[in-house]
């Protein structure tokens, strides 16, 4: 009996409709499943965190603050005292305090740690070649000239000369180690060592095990998943920058980023890692074409004003991490010293007060 080759063709259909539909129904249940594992990770985040009083901390730069022209150790001071800051994050810049190769000069570093304590501030201090401020990797000139692996063993052992100085201060917290140091795209650094990290983790950890050694992951995604991850997990997040395409610049935002997002990213870190997550850098100053220094007042507000410093904030703490550190102190004072502009420093002012740290 001969085929019906109609009939066999409407079978195909048939069948190959069947399978689409239930590929269809398999991807739906994964997609719909993974949604709700999400939600579930989130909403369980927030609650478990949901006590925890905010507490904002600060970084600061003194290589920055000088970079703008003002007093950095009147500004730096103004912090603690005027603003009422009590965590802080600084820098331990390899250039700055390695100029001549083997020899240390700690004393800008010194007199930051001991105000600190004095004001009974906490710091979480940044160390090893890449740190918070352009250009991210702040190569002493001489070690510039050497071999990769030269450069590394040296920084191996500037890395130990910090840890040695301060793992004793009473103002110390935690080490925030290699800053972003996922991150490939900013920066003038040389290529991404894992095994470097992995070393530089192990010294810190081995000289110091009564601190904390936190690692950051950067923007708007990342999740440590080989190690080292840290004892600790430190978010970077950034609202509006500027950024050029085809030669053409323009503000973007990251309007479609909500803070949930950052709270399932640090829900899953804490579900792989059991590593507390928090923000380390909060944008609260801008981000334009030139450096700020270089940039009329009108340029700036266009990626950060007063209204959009507290929004920000509000953005940070929902995502239930508590610990949040901002960004931008050297610039908020240059604002009210140079332009009589004090209305930055004065919403910061407010904000830490709104928020008292925890006695």
């Amino acid at each position: 009996m001969k085929k019906n080759p109609k009939k066999q063709k409407k079978s195909g259909k048939l069948t190959s409709r069947l399978l689409s539909s239930k590929f269809f129904i398999f991807f739906s249940i994964i997609i719909s499943s993974l949604f709700l594992f999400a939600i579930v990770l989130i909403v369980s985040f927030l609650i478990r965190h949901a006590g925890e009083p905010t507490q904002l901390g600060v970084s600061f730069s003194k290589n920055y603050a000088e970079e703008l022209g003002i007093n950095w150790q009147t500004a730096y001071e103004g912090v603690l005292r005027d603003l009422g800051f009590r965590k802080l994050r600084l820098m331990s810049y390899w250039d700055e305090h390695e100029k001549e190769r083997d020899q240390y000069d700690f004393t800008s570093l010194d007199w930051q740690m001991d105000l600190a304590a004095k004001y009974k501030a906490k710091v979480s201090l940044a160390i090893g070649h890449r740190q918070p401020r352009w250009p991210e990797c702040h190569t002493p000139n001489w070690a510039k000239k050497l071999e990769r692996n030269q450069q590394d063993a040296e920084l191996l052992e500037y890395l130990e000369a910090v840890t040695l100085r301060y793992r004793d201060h009473p103002a110390l917290e935690s080490y925030q180690l290699e800053n972003e140091i996922f991150n490939r795209l900013f920066g003038e650094c040389p290529d991404f060592d894992r095994d470097l990290l992995a070393k530089e983790y192990g010294l810190v950890k081995k000289l110091d095990p009564a601190h904390s050694v936190i690692i950051n992951v950067s923007n708007q995604s990342g999740t440590p998943v080989r190690q080292p991850v840290g004892d600790e997990v430190g978010f970077s997040m950034y609202k509006k920058a500027y950024g050029e395409i085809f030669g053409m610049g323009y503000y973007w935002s990251f309007w479609y980023v909500p803070s949930a997002w950052h709270t399932l990213r640090a829900a899953v870190i804490e579900l792989l890692h059991s590593s507390p997550t928090f923000v380390h850098e909060l944008q609260t100053e801008p981000w334009g074409p030139v450096p700020t220094k270089d940039m009329t007042i009108e340029e700036q507000n266009k990626s950060m004003d007063s209204e959009q410093l507290k929004k920000n904030i509000r953005f940070a703490e929902n995502t239930g991490m508590s610990r949040i550190y901002i960004w931008g102190a050297e610039w908020w004072y240059w604002r009210m010293d140079n332009f009589n502009d004090p209305s930055l420093w004065n919403t910061v002012q407010e904000e830490v007060a709104k928020r008292p740290y925890p006695l």
